[in-house]
C-alpha cells in the first residue's frame, strides 16, 4: 500500500490475540483490513520440542526471542526505586507477544471463563481500602454468547467443569490426551470422592474445521 492510499477500511495495529480477532471479524463483515505487526512471523522451527530441555532453556533464558527494540526501555516497581534498563532477553518483561499471533503463539492455551461474580466483584465483596475495585459494565449473561463463539471459533477442548460458570452448550471438542501425571492423579481423585475435570484448552484434540488435531 503506498503512502496516502485509502483503499482499506480499517488498520489494526498489533497481530496478537486481540488484533487478530478484530481483523478477522471486520474482514468477515466485508471490510478491507490492514493488519500491522512489528514482530516476526515465527515458524515451527523457532521452538524446541524437548520438554525437559525447553524447561531448562526457559529457566535460564525466559524470553528466547523477540524484537531487538531500538528505544531504551526501563522498569521500576515504584517511584522510589531507580529505573533499570531492560533488554529483550533478560526476563523482566515479556517479548514473546511481539510476533504475529502474539502471546497465543507460545503459551499454556488455557481457555477459562470468568465466573458471574467476577463481573460485579465490588458489589459482591464490597469496597477494598486503597484499591480502585469496580464492577464491570456488563454481566456474565451478556458476555456468555461471546465466550461460546470464541470457544467454537478456536476449537476449545475439555469436558464439564462441575465448578465452572453456567453455559448453554458444552465445549466443541473432547479433552486432549492426558499426560502421565494425569493418568495417575485423575482416577486417584475420583476414588477420594473429588470431582476432577480437564482444563479447557485452545488446543485441538481432533480435526476441527479444516485444521489438524494437535496430538
Amino acid at each position: 500500500m503506498s503512502a496516502g492510499d485509502s483503499s482499506v477500511d480499517a488498520i489494526v495495529v498489533g497481530a496478537g490475540a486481540g488484533g487478530g480477532v478484530v481483523a478477522k471479524e471486520l474482514a468477515t463483515a466485508g471490510w478491507e483490513v490492514l493488519l500491522l505487526e512489528r514482530g516476526p512471523w515465527l515458524k515451527t522451527e523457532s521452538f524446541g520440542h524437548c520438554e525437559l530441555r525447553q524447561s531448562f532453556t526457559s529457566a535460564v533464558n525466559p524470553t528466547p526471542f523477540g524484537p531487538k527494540f531500538s528505544e531504551v526501555r526501563t522498569v521500576r516497581p515504584d517511584a522510589k526505586t531507580p529505573a533499570r534498563m531492560v533488554h529483550p532477553r533478560d526476563g523482566l518483561y515479556g517479548t514473546l507477544p511481539a510476533c504475529v499471533g502474539g502471546g497465543t503463539v507460545y503459551y499454556g492455551a488455557h481457555a477459562w471463563r470468568f465466573h458471574p461474580e467476577t463481573f460485579h466483584l465490588k458489589s459482591f465483596v464490597g469496597s477494598v481500602a486503597g484499591s480502585n475495585l469496580a464492577d464491570w459494565p456488563m454481566s456474565y449473561d451478556e458476555l456468555e454468547p461471546y465466550y461460546e463463539k470464541s470457544e467454537y471459533d478456536l476449537g476449545v477442548s475439555g469436558d464439564l467443569n462441575p465448578y465452572g460458570p453456567p453455559r448453554r452448550r458444552p465445549l466443541p471438542l473432547p479433552p486432549v490426551l492426558e499426560n502421565k501425571e494425569a493418568e495417575v492423579l485423575y482416577p486417584a481423585a475420583r476414588r477420594l470422592g473429588w470431582n476432577p475435570f480437564h482444563v479447557p484448552l485452545a488446543i485441538l484434540s481432533q480435526p476441527y474445521r479444516g485444521r489438524a488435531a494437535c496430538t
